[in-house]
């Protein structure tokens, strides 16, 4: 058949369907995984070839990630083709000379799972690479018989004509209608019908290996959606790719038709964060979120994506989908609170705790006040409302009591926040996130905040820091701890052992 005759005939066969329960055992937990996007270039210049990947794997699988789940193995962006004949799906000859069948075998008896990018429209996000559009039956059929295990459906070149919810719930049931159990993630548009039309989907919009996006994430997943969940009732929150370490060097494509220098060498990363800023985001995409692909390159891994990527406790964590549910942030830093008509805080901008009588107070009938110890807040004053005393770096400040300019909220994430988890041994994990740019924080979780538990203040629990694998002893009713800026202490509670 011509292209032009296959490609009008696979018009028409695209229409709005109604999508079916989910089945099989995919989405029951969420993956952890690699993908392609930034481990030899910098995110966008995507690059991939059938001997990096197989290196990678390979590495995966003695490194000891394999091992502890980390069992999908992704291509993004970088590796379809169309044949102009016969309209077949296919990998880029050059990069794959194997084949994609005889490539995904060799990763199959690796013992991982393989995934592939496709997109929405006829072309990905980087073109010359495809996209289904509108071939989703014949690409689905061609993913079952090369036994794909993962499909990532991305959000460009959307059809005129159509909605994304649309044709991205088509592509759902073409996939379906192999009788295959594919993992099916795509871009979401925030309603129930993510989670029936797919396995994992996007809470928001690119992740970049930058601590504003990553801060930016972070606030989305505050938004708790009652579609989020395990398959096949609900959907997994998907946060994108995670970056320990740092993406790949090389900002120019590398392809072999461009004359340009390969990629950067293996294990060679440009970090866009610091390593403080690294830990908060594996610590809040684990606690909160319901995928964990990690887009660095895991070979001649550093002390810290050992350190993060490697630890069975937070995996574990992770892993441990009884309580995802109810993951909750109990606390952002920023209390609202009245104490008394003549001296009172109306809205704290420190991190550092406003106390009155400790932090802060009110010269009596002076029309003035005083802050100390890094407090910084908007303040009643011997009746005056909205008193700005916010100077900063200051261990005392004195301030007038006359109206102000309130400053804007900052975004939550640039607040302290608490976030909590249950788990299915009784106890809880916990992440003490200091979103401040400037300032450490004095950090505490109340028991009682823990949903399904019915701590009190007089619960005693024994405490543990994940990440450093040490107990922090017990605590009674509450647990406080000091903070760095942009950082994460990740605990998890249990019920106190008695001598």
């Amino acid at each position: 058949m011509a292209c032009r005759e296959w490609l009008m005939f696979a018009l028409v066969m695209v229409g709005t369907v109604s999508v079916e329960a989910r089945p099989g055992q995919k989405g029951k937990i969420p993956i952890l995984g690699w993908n392609t996007w930034c481990t030899q270039n910098t995110c966008g210049v995507d690059w991939c070839t059938s001997s990096e990947v197989l290196d990678v794997a390979a590495e995966i699988k003695a490194n000891g990630m394999q091992a502890l789940g980390y069992d999908h193995i992704n291509l993004d962006d970088c590796w379809g083709e169309r044949n102009n004949v016969t309209g077949q799906i296919m990998g880029d000859p050059i990069r794959f000379p194997e084949g994609m069948p005889a490539f995904i075998q060799k990763l199959h008896d690796m013992g991982f799972k393989f995934g592939l990018y496709t997109d929405i429209g006829p072309n990905g996000c980087h073109h010359p690479f495809t996209g289904s559009f509108p071939l989703y039956a014949q690409d689905a059929a061609t993913f079952k018989e090369w036994n794909v295990d993962y499909i990532k459906f991305d959000g460009c070149d959307l059809p005129r004509g159509y909605t994304a919810e649309e044709l991205t719930c088509n592509m759902s049931q073409a996939l379906l209608d192999t009788g295959d159990d594919f993992w099916f993630n795509f871009h979401c548009w925030h309603t129930e019908t993510c989670a029936k039309c797919g396995t994992s989907f996007r809470v928001g919009p690119d992740h970049h290996d930058n601590w504003e996006s990553t801060s930016g994430i972070i606030d989305l997943l505050q938004t708790r959606q009652d579609f989020w969940g395990a398959d096949p009732d609900y959907g997994w929150p998907d946060p994108d790719f995670i970056y320990t370490g740092g993406q790949g060097c090389n900002s120019t494509d590398p392809g072999p038709n461009h004359g340009n220098p390969g990629p950067s060498p293996p294990g060679k990363r440009c970090p866009g964060q610091t390593d403080d800023e690294y830990v908060s985001e594996y610590s809040i995409w684990a606690l909160a979120g319901g995928e964990i692909i990690v887009s660095s390159d895991p070979r001649n891994m550093s002390d810290l994506q050992k350190k993060l990527w490697l630890n069975e406790e937070v995996i574990a964590m992770y892993q441990d989908v009884s309580g995802f549910r109810d993951v909750k942030m109990v606390g952002n830093g920023s209390a609202e609170f009245l104490t008394d008509a003549s001296c009172g805080l109306q809205k704290q901008l420190s991190a550092h705790s406003c106390e009155v009588g400790k932090t802060f107070g009110c010269f009596a009938e002076n029309q003035s006040m005083w802050t100390s110890d890094g407090c910084r807040g908007v303040f009643n004053c011997d009746g005056v409302s909205s008193v700005v005393c916010d100077q900063m770096d200051s261990t005392w400040a004195m301030c007038k009591c006359v109206p102000g300019k309130i400053p804007p909220s900052p975004k939550s994430s640039q607040s302290p926040q608490v976030w909590v988890r249950p788990t299915s041994d009784g106890g809880a994990a916990v992440a003490l996130f200091n979103g401040n740019d400037l300032m450490n924080a004095s950090m505490t979780v109340q028991f009682a905040d823990v949903p399904t538990r019915g701590w009190s203040t007089s619960t005693k629990l024994d405490v543990r820091n994940m990440w450093e694998k040490e107990s922090m002893g017990s605590a009674t009713g509450s647990f406080t701890v000091m903070v760095r800026p942009h950082f994460t202490i990740l605990l998890k509670l249990t019920p106190a052992q008695e001598a």
